[in-house]
């Protein structure tokens, strides 16, 4: 398997930190593969009306930002560990405010990731708009006490701005140029919530 680089938190952020020894998710006593227990929160995010497939669209920061979610047939609660996040950390970087993250479900290295990858977009003149697209939506792995959700993000239609000119910035981050994978690590609490422990991403295993 390639190895998988950690993103903090935000990938539109051009450095990457050093990797800690990824989470490996690992099942509980009782053993029991395919769990799914608590369905995380939703971070505020629109919900369709029925859990079918399709795409389903938000807008973030009165329609600045514009996320499409192409669910699948067989649509898993897990899903909205991975969607949930990245439309809260888009409502930082759209509006510059990092109280979106504080509704989030995250485990002490996500926290530390979040915060750190949206500190251009909270202290600097950087904002973000376009459309940006999630699909391939899928739970690869599900253990007792872990879960790995993936997705595939393209977001070559959004563009880093100045926040007080609304001008684009040059150059762009490079990882906005093609389709990326983005990767959640999850793990269930005893409290039965499902909570983000790592977020990875990389560069190839996403075609448009």
């Amino acid at each position: 398997m390639r190895r998988m680089t950690v993103v903090a938190l935000v990938l539109l952020v051009a450095g990457c930190g050093q990797a800690e020894r990824p989470y490996t998710p690992q099942p509980g006593p009782s053993g029991t593969a395919g769990a799914t227990a608590t369905a995380p929160s939703t971070a505020g995010s629109a919900r369709p009306s029925a859990d079918a497939p399709g795409v389903e669209t938000v807008e973030v920061g009165g329609g600045k930002l514009r996320v499409d979610i192409d669910w699948p047939a067989r649509r898993d609660p897990l899903m909205r560990v991975i969607t949930d996040w990245y439309l809260a950390s888009r409502k930082v970087m759209v509006s510059g405010s990092d109280r979106y993250l504080k509704d989030l479900d995250l485990e002490l290295q996500a926290v530390r990731q979040a915060y750190d990858g949206v500190r251009r977009y909270t202290e600097e003149d950087r904002r973000v708009k376009g459309v940006a697209r999630l699909y391939g939506l899928r739970v690869t792995k599900v253990l007792d006490k872990g879960a790995q959700v993936d997705t595939c993000v393209d977001e070559s239609k959004v563009r880093v701005v100045s926040a007080s000119s609304g001008e684009a910035v040059s150059p762009q981050p490079s990882i906005m140029r093609a389709p990326y994978l983005q990767r959640a690590l999850a793990h269930r609490g005893d409290d039965g919530v499902w909570r983000i422990r790592e977020l990875l991403y990389d560069k190839e295993g996403c075609a448009r």
